[in-house]
């Protein structure tokens, strides 16, 4: 979240203090901290979030001595309603590069927008094995957005709304490159998050601005849900599926 027009150029360079409260349902969550210029970034932990369904509100409270309240809302999401996945291992050759092959079919959970974001992590099954991993991923689908914005840190995110499912269904088809030595075993979790809407658009609008784009009007303008700032303020659900060779 940001108050600058321009991120680039921050017009604050003294230290202020700040504290970001989340309301719902479902309880309270506060977080204060330093600011030290105008571009804020402050974990909320949402444990003591609970309760809070589908369909409900979720509100956003920014205070500081520096500057008026910031506001914000946005609506829990419905859960992915997942109907069948499997995995196909080193079935895609590029070069000397094998790949991985998923199918994940959803349907649609509501009659409302809907949108949800994939992320896959590795997981190598021998003792004393590396650190599970997050896998960049590449789809043939144009309806996957491979989130590119933040450069090769960010691209290990595929996302998209359900505007193209036909009779409430889709299957995602996506691929991963395998860079297990054979005989090794090893295994996939699939998160399969379901975003607000706000959250989607703000994703979308970030990859149009082929990394330029301005809160202000000028160039691309990013989608933003916040009062008195920039930038969104999202929820999602996540459902966790585990892939095996």
């Amino acid at each position: 979240m940001s108050r600058a027009v321009d991120f680039n150029l921050p017009n604050i360079v003294e230290p202020y203090d700040v504290c970001a409260h989340v309301k719902s349902v479902g309880g309270d969550v506060v977080s204060c901290g330093l600011v030290e210029a105008d571009t804020a970034r402050i974990w909320l932990g949402t444990g003591g979030i609970v309760g809070a369904e589908p369909g409900d509100s979720l509100f956003l409270e920014v205070e500081s001595p520096t500057f008026e309240i910031i506001s914000a809302a946005t609506v829990v999401p419905e859960k992915a309603s997942i109907v069948s996945y499997s995995m196909t291992s080193r079935s895609f050759l590029d070069g000397e590069k094998y790949f991985d092959e998923f199918r994940v079919a959803l349907v649609d959970p509501t009659s409302r927008e809907e949108a949800f974001m994939f992320q896959l992590i590795s997981h190598i099954d021998t003792i004393g094995a590396p650190t599970p991993v997050l896998k960049n991923m590449k789809s043939d689908d144009t309806n996957m957005i491979v989130r590119k914005f933040g450069r090769s840190a960010l691209d290990n995110t595929v996302f998209f709304d359900d505007s193209f499912w036909e009779g409430g269904n889709y299957t995602f088809s996506f691929r991963t490159r395998n860079r297990v030595g054979e005989g090794v075993p090893y295994h996939y979790t699939l998160l399969v998050h379901s975003i607000s809407i706000d959250m989607f658009k703000y994703f979308k609008d970030l990859e149009n601005s082929n990394f330029s784009g301005q809160f202000d009007g000028s160039g691309n303008v990013i989608h933003t849900n916040i009062n008195g700032a920039q930038g969104c303020f999202g929820a999602l659900q996540t459902s966790h599926v585990l892939l095996f060779p």
